[in-house]
């Protein structure tokens, strides 16, 4: 037995809108469950695949109870301009959480922001010292 491909799933309130949101970051899509309003949609970037899911079809087909508000899971992308990346996330709809600093004794740049969906997002870069 082994296991492979693992997926997180983000619900979401509207999956064409997190998807979008997701593109500006480089995430690719690979599935979705149909091109008229899809219930969900996989995007992958960097091996790293997840799942944009609305909450109300995955409740009734697999008897789950997702959970649809606060902060839920916390994505990280690592990036070579966290400046940059921080003004891109919120020009594409992010909300602000926490600006660009220092982190770890200055090893690392961090940012937080909050997508459409409430799901933090952080930042990272590393710093050359």
């Amino acid at each position: 037995m082994y296991f492979s491909d693992p997926q997180v799933i983000l619900f979401v309130a509207d999956t064409e809108r997190a998807a979008t949101f997701y593109r500006r970051f480089g995430f690719q899509e690979t599935f979705r469950t149909s091109q008229h309003q899809p219930v969900k949609i996989e995007i992958e970037l960097g091996g790293f695949s997840v799942g944009l899911a609305l909450p109300e079809p995955a409740a009734e087909s697999h008897g789950i109870v997702p959970v649809t508000s606060g902060h839920r899971a916390s994505i990280t992308l690592w990036t070579d301009d966290v400046e940059a990346a921080y003004a891109m996330a919120l020009e594409a709809g992010a909300q602000e959480h926490t600006p660009p600093h220092p982190f770890l004794d200055g090893k690392l740049r961090i940012a937080f922001v909050v997508d459409p969906d409430e799901h933090p997002i952080q930042l990272v870069q590393r710093v050359s010292q």
